[in-house]
């Protein structure tokens, strides 16, 4: 037990302060594991943003029909609303696994175009037996293109009326 002299030079109990040491030393600690923790989150925050400013994403189309039928239309389409049926049917209203994964939503399984996505050794990239590519938009690209080969085949071969493509291209 602690005493303590008074003014009156009487014994007095000192009062007990363990207690307060412990709460004290409890109290600072953790007052600085909180400051030092605060310190290091603004520089985590910052770095990440800086990071996710420095990658650019190309711009691409949204999945739905107007923005898939206004891309189309954009590129030349024959038949818009053929070519969105067939997608859907092709990446199952364009929710299939191969559609995401793949930027692929015409199912488009050999063609070998600059729109397609390229490996490292300079051969197009499959996945999943499907063409991959950059942007929904590439995919569309490489649609009008293979579009635009079929229809060339049908003058002259399969319809009798010269210029029956031409035709077809004029109808809105």
């Amino acid at each position: 037990m602690l005493y303590k002299i008074g003014k009156d030079l009487e014994l007095k109990k000192a009062p007990r302060l363990a207690r307060l040491y412990k709460f004290s030393w409890v109290f600072n600690m953790s007052f600085i594991l909180i400051f030092i923790y605060g310190s290091f989150t603004p520089v985590t925050i910052i770095e990440t943003v800086v990071r996710y400013d420095t990658i650019t994403v190309p711009e691409d189309i949204k999945l739905t029909d107007e923005e898939i039928t206004a891309e189309l239309v954009k590129l030349g389409c024959v038949l818009p609303n053929v070519a969105i049926a067939q997608m859907k049917i092709e990446s199952t209203h364009f929710k299939s696994d191969i559609c995401f994964e793949n930027k692929n939503i015409a199912g488009i399984r050999t063609s070998n175009s600059k729109h397609v996505k390229r490996g490292d050794d300079g051969k197009p990239l499959k996945n999943r037996g499907h063409n991959v590519y950059n942007t929904y938009k590439d995919c569309l690209k490489d649609y009008i293109r293979i579009q635009n080969r079929y229809l060339k085949n049908i003058d002259g071969k399969y319809a009798e009326a010269d210029g029956y493509v031409k035709l077809i291209k004029q109808i809105k």
